[in-house]
């Protein structure tokens, strides 16, 4: 694996490690991924998907389609974390949870697109779309980033 690749998986499980931490912290519910689990789970789609040739498109496409579906449940998660505290919410609160899901759900819109593109895209371009799908999957990291402590409830108003 070059190094590049190494860096942005080391980013990627960065990135996605302290806003999954503190979601499960605010969640507390079992059902939801653990911090370790979705780095481990991004890391690992992550460097499948760079370490993949064309020739093996099928694989790395099924390994962005798995690590998509995750992103899914998360997403999912946290909004259903946010339906249950709404009413304990300060205005502001909710006004920037909304904005922060609704960001994070743009960022995931993106990345489908890309995926679409990717699974599309014919074998002599697929760096350029392999590329084109790290960083939108790059930018939904930015918004769960972004979006980490948006559902606080306890939030200034």
């Amino acid at each position: 694996m070059s190094l590049k690749h190494q860096l942005f998986a080391m980013l990627l499980a960065a990135g996605l490690v302290a806003p999954a931490f503190a979601f499960a912290a605010n969640e507390g519910d079992a059902a939801s991924m653990s911090a370790d689990q979705v780095q481990k789970e991004a890391t690992e789609a992550m460097q499948a998907l760079a370490e993949y040739s064309a020739q093996e498109r099928d694989q790395a496409l099924s390994a962005a389609r798995e690590a998509m579906a995750h992103l899914d449940q998360e997403i999912d998660a946290r909004e259903e974390t946010l339906r249950e505290q709404w009413a304990e919410m300060s205005t502001s609160a909710r006004e920037q949870a909304k904005a922060s899901l609704a960001q994070l759900r743009d960022t995931r819109n993106a990345l489908g697109e890309r995926y679409g593109a990717l699974e599309s895209g014919m074998d002599s371009a697929w760096d350029e779309l392999k590329a084109g799908f790290a960083a939108a999957y790059e930018e939904v990291v930015k918004a769960w980033e972004s979006s980490g402590s948006s559902s606080d409830p306890n939030a200034p108003e």
